[in-house]
This record gives structure tokens, sequence and C-alpha cells, in this order.
């Protein structure tokens, strides 16, 4: 093969070709690499890499270019692991604004006389961009199977995944889980007496309200179902809990929300049962479930609009301290 087929040949290709002597220097260099990093042969033919792209000095590919010329190695260089390697560029305009072409590079060895290393870059950015954008997608579909869709809160299948996941931290941790379910108070004679809408707007009242009065974000507050909602709150001990559930009760109360067929107040209240346990290996989360909503049901049973804690030494549920 003559040389002019040769470089006919790798200037067809769609890909990026570097051919370098066992120096380590640039002998060829195609029309694709031209193209891309807007260098002619004649500004880079008898360079070194390192001087050409200086970013590729003590990098991953300009090791991978010394191992194939010192040891005969071959290697691969992801975009996932190495963005952006060299400035190369799919348009002009991005070469102003130095947003680089994702590359996959392969550097392998050549048993030749002239020529020792061949370096090899595919344009990946379409591919990642794709990745990405289905990354997302995926991740925007995961985030509304779990999201609660009238309130905008976490819905049953987080707080299930929330549950069984801060439990088992909390046991690696050996450090206090604690868990309030909070029930709106007459819920059905509410949505009876002024309908589904002023239901459904009370409910995402509460809602609001009960995260607005959160401590910090890593507090997670899901609608367990109906009018309930549950509250997780990692290394937190009972007093510490039996605390928040009485600062949720008490912003629910304060927005006096008109409630006509109450037996209570006349406006809308919430019950809280609370449980808190550091858990051993050999416990399940749902004893924790199992235990706050005890309290929960002993809070209604004592009248309502009020906070009530598991306690473990009687296994019933008593007034917070």
């Amino acid at each position: 093969m003559d040389g002019e087929l040769g470089k006919q040949l790798i200037d067809s290709l769609r890909i990026g070709v570097i051919l370098l002597d066992p120096n380590g220097r640039v002998i060829a260099w195609n029309a694709w690499m031209r193209r891309h990093s807007g260098l002619q042969l004649a500004d880079v033919s008898g360079r070194l890499i390192a001087e050409v792209f200086p970013d590729t000095a003590n990098s991953r590919l300009g090791i991978g270019i010394e191992q194939a010329l010192r040891f005969k190695l071959s290697s691969m260089l992801a975009p996932g692991l190495n963005p952006g390697m060299l400035p190369l560029h799919q348009k002009p305009a991005d070469r102003k604004l130095d947003r680089r072409m994702q590359q996959l590079v392969y550097v392998t060895p050549l048993n030749h006389a002239q020529c020792a290393c061949l370096i090899q870059i595919h344009d990946m950015t379409a591919t990642v961009r794709r990745e990405q954008r289905l990354r997302a997608q995926s991740s925007q579909l995961i985030e509304t199977a779990y999201r609660d869709a009238l309130t905008g809160i976490g819905n049953r299948r987080r707080f299930d995944h929330d549950l069984a996941e801060r439990f088992r931290q909390a046991q690696q941790r050996r450090s206090p889980v604690a868990l309030l379910m909070i029930d709106v108070d007459e819920f059905k004679a509410y949505n009876d007496h002024l309908g589904h809408p002023k239901g459904d707007a009370c409910l995402i009242k509460v809602a609001t309200t009960l995260q607005e009065t959160l401590r910090g974000q890593d507090d997670g507050m899901t609608r367990y179902g109906g009018e309930e909602f549950a509250l997780l709150l990692a290394d937190t001990t009972l007093d510490e809990a039996c605390a928040v559930a009485e600062r949720l009760r008490q912003g629910i109360q304060d927005l006096r929300i008109p409630h006509p067929n109450s037996h209570g107040p006349g406006h809308v209240t919430v019950s809280v049962g609370i449980a808190a346990m550091v858990p051993t290996a050999d416990q399940l989360c749902y004893i924790l479930l199992a235990q706050a909503d005890l309290a929960l049901y002993t809070a209604k049973d004592a009248g309502r609009n009020r906070c009530m804690c598991y306690d473990p030494d009687s296994g019933e549920a008593n007034h917070c301290r």
C-alpha cells in the first residue's frame, strides 16, 4: 500500500487517528483530527502530544501513551472517567466556549520501525448526552413513583423504602431512630360535611405545614395513606421525637382550619403516635411501625389532638413528658 493511499484511508475515517514514532512524536494526524482540533499536520508534526496538548502531561492519557511506547501495553480511556481528555470540539463555536466533545480513546502499541503507537479517538458526545438524558428521565420516574400526587410529599412506597433503609442504618450505627405517625382528627366528618375538594385542600395544607415545621432536610415526611402521615427521624431519641411531635401538633392547631363537625375545638387538629428505639441486629423495622401505631390509636382513644409515645418498658403508650 503506497503512502498516498494510506493517507486517504486514514483521512476517510470518522474517528481521530494519531500515529507516534518510537520517541512519542507525531508523524501522522488525520483529517478528523484537523477538523476537530483546528490544528494542521504541519502544526503538530515532530512534536510530543504533551507539547501539542499540555493537558495530557501526567494525565491518564499521557501515562497510557508512555506505557504503550515503553512496555507495549494497550489502554482504553472511557469518557465517564476521563471527560474531555483532549481539547477537541464538534463545532468551531464549541471551541470558543471550550465545550469539549466526550471522547473514547484507544492507545495501541505498534511493532513498526517508524510507527510505535496508534491513538484512536471516538466522539462519544451524543452517546454520553443520551445516557445522561436517560438517567435523568429514570431519576424523574423514580421520584414520581415515590411522590404523593395530591400533597407532593413522599408516598407510602417512599415510606416503606425509607423505613427499611433508616432502620438498617440505625442497626449498623447503633443509633436511635424514631417514627411519628400523624393522623388528622375526624377527617371523615370533615370530608363528608365540606366535600372532597375541601378535604383535599385541607390535606395539602396539613402536609405543607408539617414539612415547613420540620427541623431539617433529613426529616422524611410522607403521606402514609388517606389522612395519615408518617415522619422518620434518624439519630433521634424518644424525648427528642416527642418535642418534634408536639411542635407539629401545635403547628396544625395554629392553622385554625374550621372543622364544623368536630367534637373538639372546632378546627382541624392532629393526633400523633411516637416510637423510638436503638434497634438490635435481629429486629425487624416493622416493630417500630407497630409501636408508633399503638401510640397513635391510644392518642385517638384518649380524646385526640395530643401526642402519645410508646413505652418499651410497659409495652403501652403514655403521654409525652
